[in-house]
């Protein structure tokens, strides 16, 4: 129900070519899958709509002065870099659209607090939240067993969350409230 723009970027030392065909039409299909959902609660609803920008990357790419090589959501501007080999590895439509929806709840998290995760302990409740709301999405998507097992075992493995967390980010996000 909203258009979202999408773009794309390719950082000096990424290794793979990005299909912006290919990737554009991966979007329409997650976008379909996602509009195919006749009764979307409000709040995942509104959560899809949040997001203001999909940014398809390669590379080691600058996000306000911060490098990134993987996918994250720049949570108060709404965008979502999304590293296109990543993007490429499911082309399950509604994958896809349960891993968009994933960083869609960040902003929203960002919104109600009004700032970013004041520590790594609440960074990691805010992405427990938003794997357990992701779950939700996943089985209103339609997704097989397996892919929502899947999120459920992430969502109590701790360590494997952290580890996310840390890995291909230069600590973009969030200590005391601010970027770093």
């Amino acid at each position: 129900g909203k258009m979202i723009p999408v773009s794309f970027k390719r950082a000096p030392d990424a290794t793979v070519t990005m299909d912006e065909g290919a990737l554009l039409a991966g979007a329409r299909d997650m976008a379909d899958k996602i509009n195919g959902v006749r009764h979307w609660p409000p709040q995942y609803r509104d959560a899809f709509r949040g997001m203001k920008e999909i940014v398809f990357f390669e590379g080691t790419i600058t996000v306000n002065t911060h490098p990134i090589s993987r996918s994250c959501c720049d949570e108060d501007d709404a965008v979502f870099y999304w590293e296109s080999s990543e993007f490429n590895q499911n082309s399950d439509a509604d994958v896809r659209a349960n891993t968009f929806f994933h960083d869609c709840w960040h902003v929203v998290q960002f919104q109600r607090s009004g700032r970013f995760a004041a520590n790594e302990d609440e960074r990691l409740e805010r992405e427990v939240d938003a794997v357990g709301e992701q779950i939700e999405v996943a089985r209103l998507l339609g997704c097989s067993d397996h892919e929502v097992t899947h999120l459920e075992a992430f969502r109590t493995n701790h360590g494997a969350i952290v580890a996310r967390l840390a890995e291909g980010l230069e600590r973009m996000f969030h200590r005391a409230g601010t970027r770093q």
